[in-house]
């Protein structure tokens, strides 16, 4: 409605809807002469309603007529509490607070919950798409084929069904005159509806029944709307012939039914298909009037009577939603829904508009979302992320004082800062804000503080604003939370110990607060869904504990195999964590077989790696090459890794291997001959050299498993490593089996990545010199350090061992530079520890950061191949770096 706008002079954080001056009170409602005011007023406030709960929830401002009413005293009135219960039959106070702010009456809604679909009434807008003449409800119809009706069948007498009555009515549609009074030999069904002409004004009547009935004809199985015949009776009367031009008639039926609101699933998009014909009546062989009769065919998708019942705030203003609009919200709803039923008493309600849809979001997330909560929730006052606290209390002492004092009386909570939490949810980053800090407390209301570098900044509010809505509208439409709730924007200076001058307090109902560990709980995990599926700091360390999680997971569902498989080849795509996959499972085969640490011996390529694992387990390991010299008589299992890459010059390690787990002769002391674990994992895509790995031919490697949906990084790095796989595929070396080419699947691929892969970063520079990358790397880095990065989550990762020491040196030069504080660097085998690492990427095999510079200082026909190993050891941020002489 025009006059239905939004409020920008009030301080809420909210959508805004003024709908004028109002009478309130039971009484005074009562005493309303004006009945058609009364009708508007409440029109007015159902309709803001039921815009603000398919638009994420807000604040209706009503200005009281009555300068003596007390809300408190007074109540609503009895005709706009009954019109929120019809609204809302599942129960007003479930979304509605009301509030008396002064002069005006605040309606605070909430967004509405898809829970509430599921009950026998379905509080969704109102949508008239008929499909009986005496039911309204809501379907979605699929194609059908259309029936074939043959009038020539004879009915039998004794079995009369609905078809019969159907082929009556089709008989009685071919005939070309009647007679006054003849009585017909059927009645009314589904597929048939007869109307009297009891009215002078035959056409507006005829206009006025047939959205109804042509929609519910053309939404089943097609049908008659007879005009001119008594539903009682059956007899024939018709219209006079001077009350009604034929031809008139049958050209407004025609605009009539054109301009129905339609809504389609094909491609093809047909109209309403029917026929109008009018039949003569005569009476003692002279025209006595006419019988209209309207065929209507089933349709392929939706007809409505009219636009739907449903508003939704657009443009800052009130708006009714066309019927297409209408169905895609519902189809947001309800996936392929097998109907959408509605009661035709009330106004019906989506979920959330159209920029609040339900987003895409990796459905791993919603599984794992109770248990990283968990890990983010504290029992005292935290402050997080812990390393950008760190960093802002460093550069201003006065911070977290400041912050502090804020948070009394507060006891059981968390404070999340950000560098900027505009920039977190999309909004613009504003060089005069230090930070915001977002206070999630039982007890109080969320509160997003803003701190500002510039006190005098006039736009700190309205930045403050907009970011908590924006929030607000983050927590409702990613992560699916329908609590009541609101965001309070508070604008501080370090200078300041309380909120700037000015700034107004804005006041929420009590239900608005976090009352207990339950809401908070529930509000957390819903921001742990945000966090996850946006850029920040917070979402890569919450990223890092998921992609664990994901890990552990596919560990738990591999290790099943343990008792029944003793031998396997476990192949694994780029970026599936096969190595911290394959630490995860000697832990279950020590727990299953309970054996000691020292009985398991894991086997790698790399001296780096086999380091990392002594460093981090209690197992045996070793290289290749000294698993070959060596004699291990007290091993019983063994996990082989990196296999891909390993050597057959050392000799035949797979046989060694079989001959250890599964020997020929008895153990002493045992009956029978041990069966030890031999699991072997490699990824083919990952082959770093061309001789002979000693792996049995691929139709031998039985048998086998093939982790391909473990994608555990950002959706950015999966799809370099996807198109770097397409064009291996495409292109295959010579060495490469059919049955490696095999394991990767465009479409399943995908699949696993929109399930799994979070937000990240990848860039590309390329034709640079050595300088330039070195510039590159420190200034990006430096920028991650202000947002609260650490060092220990970068690797700088160079294609060939001989460039890690030309870059230190050219990276030393450029952080002097800069200005910076001095960085120190590590080899791969320190990937635990808190420095940078700086090493090439073979020594980093295994091994992933949550950020990776990858330098490639030349690109030969193995590039492809160093790009997914790059891609294959980042997390989050991927960074590619060509020097000048590459050539694309």
């Amino acid at each position: 409605m025009e006059n239905l706008n939004t409020d920008v002079e009030m301080h809420y954080a909210e959508l805004i809807v003024k709908v004028g001056k109002v009478t309130f009170g039971e009484e005074s409602r009562k005493r309303m002469t004006n009945s058609s005011l009364k009708r508007i007023e409440n029109s007015n406030i159902i309709q803001a309603i039921c815009a603000l709960l398919n638009s994420g929830g807000g604040v209706i401002k009503a200005e009281i007529d009555d300068e003596t009413y007390s809300y408190q005293c007074h109540g609503l009135g009895q005709d706009l509490e009954t019109s929120f219960q019809k609204l809302l039959p599942s129960g007003s106070q479930k979304y509605l607070d009301y509030m008396q702010y002064g002069h005006n009456l605040l309606i605070f809604s909430s967004c509405f919950s898809q829970a509430d679909i599921t009950g026998p009434q379905r509080p969704w807008q109102k949508a008239n798409i008929q499909t009986e003449a005496r039911c309204v409800t809501s379907r979605v119809p699929r194609a059908r084929p259309k029936l074939k009706l043959h009038p020539q069948k004879a009915l039998n007498r004794y079995i009369q069904e609905e078809e019969d009555m159907k082929m009556s009515a089709l008989e009685f549609f071919e005939r070309d005159k009647l007679i006054y009074k003849e009585k017909l030999n059927f009645t009314e069904s589904t597929h048939v509806e007869f109307k009297r002409f009891t009215t002078k004004k035959v056409v507006p009547r005829v206009k006025e029944m047939l959205p109804h009935y042509v929609s519910a004809f053309a939404n089943t199985q097609g049908g008659y709307l007879i005009f001119g015949v008594d539903d009682k009776s059956k007899e024939v009367f018709g219209c006079r012939s001077e009350k009604v031009n034929p031809e008139l008639l049958k050209k407004e039926i025609e605009n009539c039914i054109e301009k129905l609101p339609t809504f389609h699933f094909c491609c093809e998009k047909p109209k309403v298909k029917f026929t109008t014909k009018i039949l003569n009546v005569y009476h003692k062989d002279v025209l006595f009037g006419y019988v209209c009769v309207v065929q209507v065919e089933p349709f392929c998708c939706i007809v409505f009577a009219e636009a739907p019942d449903s508003w939704i705030m657009r443009d800052n203003s009130v708006t009714r939603l066309t019927a297409e609009q209408w169905v895609v919200m519902m189809l947001d709803i309800q996936s392929a829904p097998p109907s959408l039923a509605t009661d035709c008493s009330a106004h019906r309600i989506s979920s959330t508009s159209s920029a609040l849809r339900s987003p895409a979001y990796p459905m791993k997330v919603m599984e794992f979302k109770g248990v990283l909560q968990q890990r983010l929730f504290p029992e005292t006052i935290q402050f997080k992320p812990e390393s950008l606290c760190k960093k802002l209390f460093s550069d201003h002492k006065e911070l977290e004082e400041l912050m502090k004092t804020q948070m009394c009386p507060c006891s059981q909570g968390i404070v999340i800062f950000s560098r900027s939490w505009a920039d977190d949810v999309g909004l613009s980053k504003e060089q005069n804000v230090l930070c915001d800090a977002l206070l999630i407390a039982i007890n109080s209301p969320l509160v997003l503080y803003t701190v500002l570098i510039e006190p005098n900044w006039i736009e700190g509010y309205e930045y403050a604003r907009n970011t908590a809505r924006r929030l607000k509208q983050k927590l409702q439409s990613v992560s699916g939370y329908t609590g009541k709730m609101c965001i309070i924007p508070r604008v501080i200076h370090l200078a300041s110990r309380q909120c700037r001058p000015g700034e107004v307090l804005v006041h929420y109902p009590q239900s608005y607060r976090l009352s207990n560990v339950d809401e908070m709980e529930n509000l957390l995990q819903a921001f742990v869904v945000i966090s996850l599926c946006s850029r920040s700091l917070l979402s890569d360390q919450l990223g890092c504990e998921f992609f664990s999680l994901l890990v552990e997971e596919q560990s738990k569902l591999l290790s099943k195999s343990l008792q029944e498989t003793r031998e396997l080849f476990i192949h694994c795509l780029p970026g599936t964590r096969k190595t911290a996959l394959a630490m995860k499972i000697m832990e279950e085969v020590k727990n299953l077989f309970h054996c000691k640490p020292k009985e398991i011996l894991y086997v790698c390529e790399s001296v780096t790696l086999r380091d990392i694992v002594i460093q981090k387990t209690t197992f045996h390991a070793v290289t290749q090459k000294t698993f070959m010299q060596g004699e291990f008589p007290k091993i019983k299992h063994i996990v082989m890794d990196e296999t891909e890459n390993f050597c057959s010059k050392y000799g035949d390690w797979y046989l060694k291997a079989r001959r250890i787990t599964h020997p020929e002769v008895k153990v002493v002391g045992s009956e029978d001959l041990h069966h030890g674990i031999l699991w072997i994992f490699l990824d083919p895509f990952q082959v770093h050299h061309a001789d002979d790995n000693g792996l049995p031919p691929p139709s031998a490697q039985f048998p086998r498993k093939t982790i391909t949906d473990g994608i555990h990084c950002a959706l950015e790095i999966a799809n370099v490593m996807k198109e770097e796989m397409k064009m291996i595929k495409a292109n295959p070396p010579s060495s490469m089996s059919l049955d490696t080419l095999a394991l990767f699947q465009e479409a399943s691929y995908e699949e696993a990545m929109f399930a799994q892969a979070l937000p990240g970063v990848f860039e590309t520079k390329t034709n640079l010199t050595i300088e330039q990358i070195a510039n590159y790397v420190v200034e990006r880095c430096h920028s991650l350090f202000q947002c609260g990065y650490r060092t220990k989550d970068v690797a700088i990762l160079c294609k060939r061992v001989e460039d890690t020491g030309r870059y230190k040196l050219a990276l030393s030069t450029a952080i002097k530079d800069h200005g910076a504080t001095e960085v120190l660097f590590s080899h791969a085998i320190d990937v635990g520890g808190n420095h940078i690492i700086l090493d090439s990427i073979q020594q980093f095999s295994g091994l992933e950061r949550n950020i990776v510079f990858g330098i490639s200082s030349d690109c030969s026909q193995s590039e492809k191949f160093h790009k997914l190993c790059f891609a294959s050891r980042a997390i989050k941020h991927l960074y590619l770096l060509y020097e000048k002489r590459a050539t694309f």
